[in-house]
C-alpha cells in the first residue's frame, strides 16, 4: 500500500475510534490536541495492525503521536 493509501486508512481510522472532524492536522498531537483518550488509542493500535497486518510494538507506538508518526512506523512494519 502506498503512503498515501497507509495515511489515508490511519485516518480513516482515527476519524472513527476518536471521533474526529477527518481534515485534522497531521502533525496535531492526538492526545494534546486532538483529545483521543487512552482507551481510544488501544482501540487504534489494534485496528492498525488488523488493517494494514503489522505488529506495533507499545513502546513505538506511545512515541507516535501525531498522523505523520503513526503513518511512518506502520511504514516501517511494512
Amino acid at each position: 500500500m502506498a503512503n498515501e493509501g497507509i495515511e489515508q486508512g490511519v485516518r480513516e481510522l482515527l476519524t472513527r475510534i476518536g471521533k474526529l472532524s477527518p481534515d485534522f492536522a497531521a502533525d496535531a498531537d492526538i492526545f494534546r490536541d486532538l483529545g483521543v483518550k487512552s482507551a481510544q488509542a488501544l482501540d487504534l493500535l489494534l485496528s492498525l495492525e488488523d488493517e494494514f497486518g503489522v505488529q506495533i510494538p507499545d513502546d513505538a507506538f506511545g512515541d507516535a503521536r501525531t498522523l505523520s508518526k503513526i503513518v511512518a512506523l506502520v511504514e516501517g512494519l511494512k
